[in-house]
């Protein structure tokens, strides 16, 4: 996956994560469609991540999101390609 983008935006961010990105990464964790090893590293390794590395998660589990709601997905991809 490209994340240039990330990393120029995120250049002099290495602090700890912030608490808002560790939420979101639990509530995009419950959600998403990533393999079972992938979600435990992931919870495992979260109380460590950095704001850069918070970031990259949680682009990577919206990138890999379940939709539930079919409308929801509708606009996801919406979005996605356009």
């Amino acid at each position: 996956m490209d994340f240039d983008w990330l990393d120029n935006f995120l250049e002099n961010v290495d602090g700890k994560a912030e608490d808002w990105q560790l939420d979101s990464i639990d509530n995009l964790i419950r959600s998403c469609t990533l393999d079972v090893n992938e979600i435990e590293k992931i919870e495992m390794d979260s109380y460590y991540y950095t704001q850069k590395e918070a970031a990259i998660a949680i682009a990577i589990l919206k990138r890999n999101q379940d939709f539930r709601d079919p409308r929801d997905k509708f606009k996801f991809y919406i979005n996605k390609y356009n």
